[in-house]
């Protein structure tokens, strides 16, 4: 006879009237075997007599009216959720509800195989395994979506290792949640797992890139991951694992990142990326598989040669051209590097540890923690020299010059050339007509250059950083970063400080693409937080170096990172990034 009955899992439910009757449920859920007997019980307190009526998934159950319930023989049919209501003079109150689960062809629970990881919370698009302790090799996983119906799983894209001890779950989608999971040896079968799946989330999006079928890729620093948007919104992981940081080279989740920024697309749906704290530049596959191009993660500088034989500092934006060379900021060592595409690193322009903003050839030139980048057709490239607040142009022969901003000066001003004012400039991207795309990070805006180095405002308001969507400067954002252009000229945008994806087309309007579980709000309209202290007016000086990076484009690609985080929001996301940091490298 099988008694529900749980010291441990009571609790107290409301009543009705006056607080003279109370039904305490002490019915715990379990799982029978068809034929078993079955009894549920309740304790109740307050003044007798009592009466009873039982029910099963809300409806009363004939002649269910005792002080306890029993089913002789249960069988597939018995299986759902009772609940019993008492009455006396005083009113009534109705217990908790408890699950019966009616296995078949299973004996009896096995108590030497129990589940490991019972509940498991994932996010939609991520791999996620359960583990059966002592579950040996032929046995059989199963899944039910109701607790009480159960079918055996088959090796599939989605799950393998269904006759292992260890399930593993790829792709996990919104219509796994609240899935059972058990294993079935035959000794009995285990316990059953629960599966969470949460909304995707973007702790930290710097980079962002997108193909010619309109996929998007979004690195995430504090992640250590690469994810994929598909056109339809759904989020898949493409490569690391969150929350583990290395430096492995391996296919999907086998694989390692370090803070990784900077990212750029090429025709094949291969990707480039930066990994900042690996000091390297890494490829990945259509496929999700990722190698190491060049770099090294023991030797940190500015040598140029072949691979391993290269290093870098601390490598953030990254762009590609259209015959396969990456072109990489380096912003502790304020050079702009270039990678061929079989790992030949050299300086294209500035002087490693020479910070500064003269114009001139290669390493006559000098940038300031320059950070995003962007290469147009004709092999130009665009680099957001972001302590000096300006953009700058690197013609094929490594000729520097600077486009737009005012070096010294931060500052929120549409104008051209040293007239116009950034504070803090990161990701970039440009177009087929030359038109480049600067997320303005310090200001939380989205601006535009023409080819003549004239500036206006696509998206956002100067001052004002904060998550909603709409036109022009009705539209909000929190220190953006990376951007990256579709060839139907929408701009895509990882909004760093907000943890989202953002779109903002070619007339200014922005909506949201992917929010984070965590940050979203009803209606993603968001609020506004505390101005800029200079959202308009030249202050002197330099602003703080930026600490991330990011993205490549269609076009050509982009990346960068820096500004200064407003109100809650920034000091709570920092806060968390901080004392992750410091405990994973403990």
């Amino acid at each position: 006879m099988f008694v529900f009955k749980s010291l441990q899992k009571f609790a107290v439910l409301g009543v009705v009237g006056i607080m003279f009757l109370s039904a305490r449920a002490i019915l715990c859920a379990t799982e029978v075997t068809t034929g078993s007997t079955v009894v549920l019980t309740v304790s109740v307190n307050g003044s007798r007599p009592f009466s009873y009526q039982w029910q099963k998934g809300g409806a009363n159950l004939a002649g269910a009216t005792g002080d306890n319930y029993r089913i002789a023989s249960a069988q597939a049919a018995d299986a759902g959720t009772y609940a019993v209501t008492v009455s006396n003079s005083l009113g009534s109150t109705k217990s908790n509800a408890v699950t019966l689960t009616v296995q078949a062809g299973v004996v009896t629970n096995s108590p030497s195989v129990s589940i490991r990881n019972q509940n498991q919370i994932v996010t939609t698009g991520h791999a996620v395994s359960f583990t059966a302790e002592n579950g040996v090799a032929g046995g059989e996983w199963q899944v039910s979506s109701n607790g009480s119906t159960w079918s055996s799983l088959a090796a599939s894209s989605t799950y393998r290792n269904v006759t292992t001890g260890t399930l593993e779950i790829t792709g996990v989608n919104s219509g796994m949640n609240g899935n059972r999971y058990r294993y079935l040896t035959s000794g009995g079968a285990s316990n059953a797992a629960t599966l969470t799946v949460a909304p995707a989330y973007f702790p930290f999006p710097t980079g962002i890139a997108v193909d010619g079928g309109g996929n998007l890729f979004v690195s995430d620093t504090a992640a250590d991951i690469v994810q994929k948007i598909s056109p339809s919104g759904s989020v898949s992981q493409l490569a690391g694992a969150a929350g583990q940081t290395g430096t492995i080279d391996g296919s999907g989740s086998a694989a390692r990142f370090n803070d990784p920024a900077g990212i750029a697309t090429a025709a094949d749906g291969a990707l480039g990326i930066a990994d900042s704290a690996n000091g390297t530049i890494r490829q990945v596959s259509s496929g999700g598989t990722v190698s190491t191009l060049a770099g090294s993660t023991s030797n940190r500088g500015n040598v140029d040669g072949i691979a391993a034989s290269a290093t870098f500092s601390s490598p953030l934006g990254i762009a590609r051209d259209g015959n396969g060379n990456f072109y990489v900021t380096d912003p502790l060592n304020n050079t702009v590097r270039k990678v061929t595409a079989s790992g030949t690193v050299s300086t294209l322009a500035g002087s490693a540890n020479a910070a500064g903003s003269a114009d001139g050839t290669g390493s006559g030139a000098r940038f300031n923690h320059p950070t995003g980048i962007a290469v147009d057709g004709a092999g130009n490239v665009y680099v957001s020299d972001s302590t000096n607040n300006t953009i700058r142009k690197i013609t094929p022969a490594g000729v520097v010059s600077t486009l737009a901003g005012l070096a010294g000066v931060s500052g929120f001003q549409d104008g051209s050339g040293g007239a116009a004012l950034f504070n803090n400039p990161g990701g970039l991207a440009v177009n087929g007509s030359g038109v480049v795309h600067v997320a303005d990070t310090g200001n939380s805006t989205i601006r535009q250059i023409s080819p003549a180095g004239a500036v206006t405002t696509l998206a956002g308001l100067p001052g004002i950083a904060g998550l909603m969507d709409g036109e022009d400067s009705s539209a909000w954002f929190n220190q953006p970063e990376g951007l990256a252009l579709d060839a139907s000229g929408n701009l895509f945008v990882a909004d760093t400080g907000n943890a989202a994806v953002r779109k903002v087309t070619a007339a200014g309007n922005v909506t949201t693409v992917a929010l984070s579980g965590a940050l979203n709000a009803p209606g993603n309209t968001g609020s506004s937080s505390s101005p800029e202290t200079n959202p308009s007016t030249p202050t002197p000086g330099n602003t703080p170096p930026a600490t991330s990076g990011s993205s490549g484009s269609a076009s050509g690609g982009s990346s960068g990172g820096g500004g200064t985080m407003e109100g809650w929001l920034a000091a709570s996301l920092g806060l968390v990034c901080v004392l992750r940091r410091f405990l994973r490298r403990r």
